[in-house]
């Protein structure tokens, strides 16, 4: 298996483990919160503004520049 398979195969293991978190999220499960929930509260503080805008700038970075 070549290192780029490696990668996606990681990837989409991350991206299905945030679609089922967020359906159980969305279904109700006590642990679980779905996305909406979460960003409210971490938006509603200024340090959490702060979080959520420097993991934005961390990711764009490093996943979506060229």
């Amino acid at each position: 298996m070549s290192p780029y398979a490696i990668v996606l195969t990681g990837f989409a293991v991350v991206l299905a483990g945030i679609a089922v978190v967020e359906a159980l999220g969305r279904a109700g499960r006590a642990p679980f919160r779905p996305a909406e929930d979460v960003f409210s509260l971490a938006l509603s503080t200024r340090i959490g503004r702060w979080l959520v805008a420097g993991a934005w700038l961390w990711l764009g970075f490093h996943f979506l520049a060229r």
